[in-house]
């Protein structure tokens, strides 16, 4: 049972034929879950909370195995804490495995992403594609596509921390500017994939996609100018920046940095 004031694993509802969402309270907004069932594997994709009792991984295994008594396969698209919590929790209790990027510093991973990506094969045509198309969110950010052989162009990416519905993202460990090149490498992927599940907030469109690159674009513009034009305190362009004031803050640090 899970305890009074523990985060509660909302039931998975679904997205497709094979895939479906849940979600858990998880810093300032709800923390997405994806779970996509193959005949042979079932892939969780991001379990978290942080830090949570083991009650609540248990409510999440639980709630997957509702679903299914496949063998899981857990993939982290990065390395946040909210991201990986139920992780050793998953592993200690029969997960075959945990993926993720080799630069992602996921201590519970027993496989890790790098150059090319990884095609986990799930049965019956229905597969899940682990790829890297660049830093932004962190250093180590996987997107994690479910395809099927036979609806193709109508496939579901999941995201992570690169794409955010609702709030605006988190830059305190990002690569602003490269983030801006992966944005656009997602929104190519759009004949592949027909919904894109952010780590935060409601599944979107391709276009949602294009909306947030240009939307970062915009303040990486505004935020290089202003180091440019007031070394000294860049943090004048705040007011003009399109997000909060903690974002921009964010995004002026990093883009301060020699990585960005």
């Amino acid at each position: 049972m899970v305890s009074v004031g523990a985060p509660a694993v909302e039931p998975f509802t679904r997205l497709s034929e094979d895939v479906w969402l849940s979600r858990v309270a998880s810093e300032d907004t709800p923390l997405n879950i994806g779970l996509v069932i193959g005949p042979d594997r079932a892939v969780l994709v991001d379990p978290g909370p942080t830090d949570a009792e083991d009650a609540v991984y248990a409510n999440l295994l639980e709630r997957v195995r509702e679903l299914t008594d496949a063998e899981l396969v857990v993939v982290s698209t990065h390395g946040h804490a909210d991201h990986i919590g139920a992780n050793a929790y998953l592993r200690a209790h029969g997960a075959a495995a945990v993926w993720a990027h080799c630069d992602a510093g996921v201590g519970t991973a027993t496989d890790l992403v790098e150059e090319e990506p990884v095609t986990l094969e799930l049965g019956q045509g229905l597969s899940v594609v682990l790829e890297h198309l660049g830093r932004g969110h962190t250093e180590g950010d996987l997107v994690v596509g479910v395809q099927r052989e036979d609806r193709q162009g109508r496939g579901i990416l999941f995201c992570g921390d690169l794409v955010r519905e609702g709030t605006d993202p988190r830059f305190r460990d990002s690569y602003p500017k490269e983030w801006v090149r992966t944005l656009g490498r997602i929104w190519s992927m759009s004949g592949t994939y027909a919904k894109f599940v952010p780590g935060h907030g409601r599944p979107v469109d391709a276009e949602f996609v294009a909306s947030m690159r240009r939307r970062m674009q915009q303040g990486h513009n505004v935020s290089s100018q202003a180091i440019r034009d007031s070394v000294n305190d860049a943090t004048k362009a705040i007011p003009i920046l399109p997000y909060g004031p903690d974002e921009s803050r964010e995004l002026i640090t990093r883009l301060r940095g020699d990585d960005s």
